[in-house]
């Protein structure tokens, strides 16, 4: 299964590929929501999952989720939103933009991996 992680703290960026690589998945990185939006629609097919941050330069994760769920990707991709940003309103506009889960930073990377498992069920 392959997910996508679209991340722009580097240190993050790369737990969060070590961690997802180590848990069988094949996974493909991006610091920006540009270069995250680029791929997915120049891919032959979509992702299985994305990782999306949300405050990241240029496009931003709810940006990119935004596009994700308007294009209409066949199979649709599931979205978990990893974001330092965990106020109610925050969380409430990424459930309203179509993301499967929000998971509000610091976290630990074995619950990112158990919260990826239960949305791709």
């Amino acid at each position: 299964m392959q997910v996508l992680v679209a991340e722009d703290d580097e240190h993050v960026n790369e737990m969060l590929v070590y961690r997802l690589e180590t848990a069988g998945y094949d996974v493909v990185s991006f610091q920006n929501g540009e270069e995250c939006w680029e791929y997915l629609t120049d891919a032959d097919e979509p992702p299985d999952a994305l990782l999306l941050d949300v405050m990241m330069p240029g496009m931003d994760g709810f940006d990119v989720l935004r596009r994700l769920r308007e294009y209409e990707f066949d199979p649709e991709p599931a979205v978990i939103i990893v974001s330092g940003r965990g106020l109610e309103q925050d969380v409430l506009t990424g459930f309203d933009l179509g993301a499967d889960d929000y998971v509000t930073k610091p976290f630990s990377p074995s619950e990112i991996v158990a919260r990826l498992r239960r949305v791709l069920e």
